[in-house]
């Protein structure tokens, strides 16, 4: 590459057999001809070698590191969302759950008469922290009575129900909820009602009651605090875009209208939260640029919304940059030195030294200029370190070559881990195997024949390659391996061919991860096919023997023995999406905090013993 180059003819090395330049004899002995120097040469090279890397990589670096700090902005205002989420549908089901109960003491038989029975009532009323009293309307609407706890202040409540609620009530069978409004307190409360009814349906009278929401506004301000940092950047809104939940009460309680806010504006299409659905915008609050995120509460036409400024979203991207942009600095600074001390002490044998590192970098291992290799001072030494380094690598680079050829192929149809134990350990590639403690996990779609029937061949392979792909992502990350895919099914285990002590734990984890992912495996595909899936999953802890199983020809790595069994049945005995954990597995999972539900004992197919089990709850 350098300029001015010295011609040259091409003579054959007898020791090397190999072409090596030498200058003509009319030129041997001339004095050098003007150009650029050597000096300058390699730092020109040095610089433009070093620098351009460097700079690409830390705008690469800048671009990556932006892209994931806005993923994980995204993935927290879901994560709010989700929480908010969960707490309005439990606080709410908690009442429709308490209604129930009021209305079995007031209609139940064998509670005594009616003064008992109001009695029982108002001691429940008592012991409740939301909801201090109900109004009880016969069929038709009409208020009968309001019963309430000692020293409350009576409640505005309506004397006789609207018709549409009244057949909302009959249709439905649910809690309903209006409106929000100013509670006897002062405080905003949600007005709800919900039908009490015989075994053959039909409506024997409806509960009213105002839930106080000042917990719930004070869990928006806590989220918007601790992930935010503004107790201003979580709220729920209904329909009409007023507030139902937010940090301050009194707004809440004022019915505040968002309608005209810039995260509303920017919605299109279908935004009257009647159905699912979710968006993120970038908008403005007055001279602040904002992110928010909202997703619908579609059972109540209610939204959750979140929203926090750009500014401290994204405050460490700015620093990051910084960052980055001085290391860019030094590293272009050290680049620079390091080439004008280069350049200083490289002479001409140098050149042999270059091509031979070109070749190098070109991935072709072949040895430096035999002049140079045969001179006694210190270049000598380094071309003939060279040379061993060449055929060194050489050597390593077949080797590698061939132990990623292995890897690849294997790892279309082994683990990593599996692969790892083949390729370090040739060895052990005999059939036979270790008796082991090891947690199985089996999954399978419920319902897959009926699917199959229903849906061209292509989209099941193509939903089950989804499947099975996040799947495997997931129990991997879990420190699991997949054993198999059978047909629909998925097995996988924990403690074998590498053990960790809380596997039982990273078994009932995947599960739980894998049934999250479900969820928006489940919105994917109904968009894309209009079909959606639900996983019975079971989970078993015991011994079984790990290792090579088939013949010398055609093997597997795999696990064997009654472990896989219960598990397997366990599976089979799971409800859609239901989790069925074995008392083996809960003892080995221990004080982890993880909340497992009693499902009784059962008999499975083939065992003379009761099997006790559990469910993960959701």
């Amino acid at each position: 590459m350098a300029a001015n180059p010295v011609p040259v003819v091409e003579t054959r090395s007898a020791e090397r057999g190999t072409e090596v330049p030498t200058p003509p004899p009319e030129v041997q002995g001339a004095a050098a001809p003007k150009g650029i120097s050597l000096f300058t040469r390699l730092f020109l090279i040095i610089l433009a070698c070093a620098l351009p890397p460097l700079v690409g990589l830390g705008w690469k670096m800048m671009d990556t590191n932006a892209d994931a700090l806005q993923e994980v902005v995204r993935h927290l205002h879901r994560s709010i969302v989700g929480d908010v989420q969960r707490s309005v549908r439990g606080e709410l089901l908690r009442v429709e759950r308490e209604l129930d109960g009021i209305g079995m003491i007031l209609f139940a038989p064998g509670l005594g008469d009616d003064a008992t029975r109001i009695g029982l009532v108002g001691t429940r009323l008592g012991a409740l922290s939301t909801i201090d009293f109900v109004t009880l309307y016969a069929p038709s609407g009409q208020s009968v009575t309001t019963l309430k706890a000692h020293e409350v202040v009576d409640p505005d409540v309506p004397a006789r129900l609207e018709p549409a609620l009244l057949q909302e009530l009959a249709n439905g069978g649910h809690l309903v909820t209006r409106g929000v409004r100013v509670g006897a307190q002062g405080g905003p409360v949600l007005e709800v009602f919900f039908p009490i009814t015989a075994v053959d349906g039909a409506v024997r009278g409806i509960l009213g009651t105002q839930v106080k929401l000042g917990e719930l506004c004070a869990l928006m301000g806590e989220l918007g605090e601790k992930f935010l940092g503004s107790r201003e950047g979580v709220f729920v809104v209904d329909r009409e875009r007023r507030l139902v939940l937010h940090a301050d009460p009194a707004r809440v309680a004022a019915r505040e209208d968002f309608s005209k806010y810039g995260l509303f504006t920017a919605l299109s299409g279908d935004s009257s939260f009647n159905t699912d659905m979710v968006a993120t915008s970038d908008f403005h609050d007055g001279p602040r640029e904002m992110l928010g995120s909202l997703e619908a509460l579609s059972e109540r036409g209610w939204a959750v919304a979140v929203q926090q400024p750009q500014a401290e979203a994204y405050a460490s991207l700015s620093e990051m940059r910084k960052s980055i942009l001085t290391a860019l600095l030094v590293a272009a600074l050290v680049a620079l030195l390091d080439g004008l001390f280069l350049a200083r002490h490289l002479t001409r044998p140098i050149r042999s030294l270059v091509a031979a590192t070109r070749a190098l970098s070109e991935r072709t291992f072949r040895g430096v200029d035999a002049r140079v290799s045969r001179r006694g001072d210190e270049l000598g030494t380094l071309g003939r370190a060279f040379d061993s380094m060449a055929v060194t690598l050489d050597a390593k680079e077949r080797e590698l070559v061939a132990q990623t050829q292995v890897r690849a192929a294997l790892s279309r149809y082994l683990s990593s881990d599996v692969v790892d134990l083949v390729v370090s350990n040739p060895d052990k590639l005999r059939l036979g195997g270790e008796r082991r403690e090891v947690t199985l996990f089996f999954a399978d779609v419920v319902g897959f024949t009926r699917l199959s029937e229903s849906q061209p061949p292509e989209i099941i392979v193509a939903l089950l390659n989804e499947l099975f792909t996040f799947a495997t992502e997931i129990i991997q990350r879990r420190g699991g391996i997949i054993d198999k895919f059978i047909g629909d099914c998925i097995m996988a285990v924990w403690g074998s061919p590498q053990s960790h002590p809380d596997d039982a734990l990273r078994a009932v984890q995947a599960a739980e991860d894998l049934r999250r992912w479900l969820e928006v495996g489940n919105r994917r595909w109904r968009e894309r096919w209009g079909i959606e899936i639900q996983l019975a999953i079971g989970v078993h802890t015991g011994p079984a023997v790990a290792g090579n199983v088939g013949s010398e020809k055609r093997m597997e790595y795999t696990v064997i023995g009654d472990t896989v069994n219960v598990a397997a049945r366990l599976e089979s005995m799971a409800q859609p999406g239901q989790i069925l954990v074995s008392e083996a597995t809960r003892e080995r999972i221990g004080e982890s905090g993880l909340d497992l539900v009693p499902a009784g004992e059962r008999q499975l197919h083939g065992r003379t013993a009761a099997t006790r089990i559990y469910e993960v709850p959701v």
